[in-house]
């Protein structure tokens, strides 16, 4: 009881305090504190990359064997950024034999993403997987996207 009415006195303080102007006091042991939250420090490719790509080709880049190829060394991620958007934007081109490895399954397009987020994903793939690639920027992908089929 003497406990609830000690909890109680510091609260009735500390809301006379707030209403007053002044400080609330310190947290005591009986005040919750919510864990801190740690920032998210990864770079907006690597976040954009583990929401569209991590699942089938993982976080080292060596793809899920026998469905989703590696895309780490690949010579296409290294290659022209322009050609690296159309492959991304248009699945691959439709064709495993264009990849360079033969798995069972066809990367989806992802021409919807907007320019500067493929940007920042390929820039991520290529710094990571590509042998330190130098970035594509988002007039790169516009440039590719004036390409695709209509």
């Amino acid at each position: 009881m003497r406990r609830s009415a000690t909890l109680l006195s510091l609260m009735l303080l500390a809301a006379a305090g707030a209403s007053a102007g002044g400080e609330a006091p310190p947290a005591t042991a009986a005040t919750p504190v919510s864990p801190a939250v740690k920032p998210d420090t990864r770079s907006p490719g690597e976040r954009l990359y583990a929401r569209h790509c991590l699942p089938c080709h993982q976080s080292d880049g060596y793809g899920v064997p026998d469905m989703q190829p590696a895309i780490t060394g690949g010579s296409w991620v290294k290659g022209d950024p322009k050609a690296l958007a159309l492959f991304v934007m248009t699945g691959g081109f439709g064709s495993a034999e264009r990849k360079d490895s033969a798995n069972s399954n066809v990367m989806p397009e992802f021409r919807q993403l907007p320019d500067a987020d493929l940007a920042e994903i390929l820039s991520f793939i290529r710094a990571k997987f590509g042998g330190g690639g130098s970035p594509v920027s988002a007039a790169d992908v516009a440039a590719a996207r004036a390409d695709l089929p209509k």
